[in-house]
């Protein structure tokens, strides 16, 4: 009951889309992989709580977090694909 009421949440609040929808194409890739890996890690976390409105609150952190650390993240050269 907890993972359906968790998958309720999740798609009605929109974190995992808004968190995602970030475009990180051009910064290091290994930075982004970290920073989803804690995002992963933090909403796995908020199945613990049993109110709905701590889930809510709790992914928003995560998105907020993850934005946050994405940010942080640097910036790579753009690969030449020969357009000129």
């Amino acid at each position: 009951m907890k993972k359906i009421m968790f998958a309720v949440v999740l798609f009605f609040s929109g974190c995992a889309h808004s968190s995602l929808d970030t475009d990180v194409s051009n910064l290091d890739p290994g930075c982004v992989r970290e920073c989803s890996k804690t995002y992963s890690q933090c909403t796995s976390g908020a199945n613990q709580f049993g109110d709905f409105g701590q889930v809510s609150v709790r992914l928003r952190e995560c998105s907020e977090n993850r934005k946050a650390c994405v940010k942080e993240c640097p910036q790579i050269e753009p690969k030449d694909q020969g357009l000129r």
